[in-house]
């Protein structure tokens, strides 16, 4: 699969990310090149702007950001999880929610 990155995504580090602070600096990066055009956000669960508030305390436990490489279409998802860490890495596919009911409509189903 990583055969799929072009010269415009191929340093997008897909890799583990260990404490908050690498988060941040993640999604600070995964801004810039948003604003530069290279990708463009395919899902979040929280704005880039929302992750911390104004005393940088974290605004939720866990984040999903994905996005997609404007040039060659692949795709990368972004999970970091306030207490455990987290990765970057590769994705088949677009997350759609919908594929992902909730347990209580799955259960009356």
């Amino acid at each position: 699969m990583a055969g799929m990155r072009c010269e415009q995504c191929e340093n997008i580090m897909v890799r583990e990310i260990r404490s908050p602070q690498e988060f941040l600096l993640c999604a600070n990066s995964l801004l810039g090149m948003i604003l530069a055009g290279d990708v463009e956000m395919t899902f979040s669960t929280c704005s880039l702007g929302k992750i911390v508030d104004e005393d940088m305390k974290f605004t939720a436990d866990r984040y999903f950001h994905q996005f997609r490489c404007t040039k060659c279409g692949t795709i990368y998802g972004m999970f970091f999880d306030t207490r455990f860490g987290g990765e970057i890495r590769i994705n088949d596919e677009v997350f759609d929610p919908s594929k992902y009911p909730d347990k209580k409509e799955e259960a009356d189903g």
